[in-house]
């Protein structure tokens, strides 16, 4: 979903070919089996076909929010850094608008080779003679996640194959997800609950996915109430605090007609569980034809 309200539609067969040319063209650097690849992207189109771009050409892909605020780029810069250095990334793929200060990162660190967007690997990849895909699985690496780093240094995790798809399946057992479901989703592609419980999850069980901005959310949250009504969508996950803001600050006027009664699953998860916070929802949203059955705590943790 763009800022505007229009929804741009991303097929599996599109997903496919703008990943291959993003794998040529890693290839075609001379990245291959186990090299680090940066993501710092927002959540958009472009995530999708660099960071399944970076596991056909075999790398590793390392997801990093984007920055958000101007007067914390010192901060942001000295964060970053100690994460490009753990893990001894190779490329940052990035976008136009922050070009400039991941070139202040690349100054600073040898090891990585190139500053690039996605739309120059895609262009690069696709006059490339395709290449020959290695089969991902098992205990390979399949990224590495890192931690928030709000008590420390961020910490990294590297989860294997094995590992998503333990975590995707288990998801698929207890909320028993089909391809019939429809989810919706404004969590950031580079946390966890937004990238694997939400993402590679419907692109595993086949399920169509609306998304939208974080952003988006924020400045308006009805917003993800409507997309939830227009898809008659029937599960999406948000923190706590989302339900908090959904409560509080949208006027009843925002939401005549709102209809929720296709939803079946909405998780809460990413941070502390608020019982309270379920209550008002609840309370707020039933009439609306919202089953309370549909709110599920959750819980996740990358380290584990």
């Amino acid at each position: 979903r763009e800022k505007d309200g229009h929804e741009t539609p991303l097929t599996y067969g599109n997903l496919w070919q703008s990943s291959m040319n993003v794998a040529n063209s890693l290839a075609a650097r001379g990245l291959g089996q186990q090299d680090t690849i940066a993501l710092m992207l927002r959540t958009e189109m472009a995530f999708f076909s660099s960071f399944l771009g970076t596991l056909l050409a075999g790398c590793v892909p390392v997801p990093l929010y984007p920055p958000f605020r101007a007067n914390r780029i010192e901060e942001y810069i000295q964060r970053q850094l100690s994460i490009l250095g753990n893990a001894n990334v190779k490329l940052m793929i990035t976008f136009s608008e922050v070009e400039h200060l991941a070139k202040l990162l690349h100054s600073q660190l040898p090891a990585l080779s190139a500053i690039v967007t996605t739309n120059s690997l895609l262009g690069e990849g696709a006059n490339l003679p395709r290449l020959n895909v290695e089969q991902q699985k098992g205990n390979k690496p399949a990224l590495i996640q890192y931690t928030s780093g709000s008590t420390g240094n961020p910490k990294g995790t590297l989860l294997s194959n094995t590992n998503l798809m333990a975590n995707i399946r288990a998801l698929q057992q207890r909320l028993k997800i089909t391809s019939d479901d429809i989810g919706v989703s404004w969590l950031p592609l580079y946390h966890d609950m937004g990238l694997i419980g939400t993402w590679l999850g419907t692109l595993y069980f086949g399920t169509p996915l609306a998304l939208m901005s974080p952003l988006e959310f924020l400045a308006r949250p009805s917003r993800w109430l409507w997309t939830l009504h227009a898809h008659r969508a029937t599960m999406s996950a948000a923190p706590n605090f989302a339900y908090d803001l959904c409560s509080q600050r949208i006027q009843d006027k925002e939401i005549e007609g709102l209809d929720l009664s296709s939803v079946r699953i909405l998780l809460n998860g990413a941070e502390a569980v608020q019982p309270a916070t379920l209550k008002r929802f609840m309370k707020r949203f039933s009439s609306y034809g919202l089953d309370k059955s549909a709110l599920l705590p959750v819980y996740g943790l990358a380290e584990c």
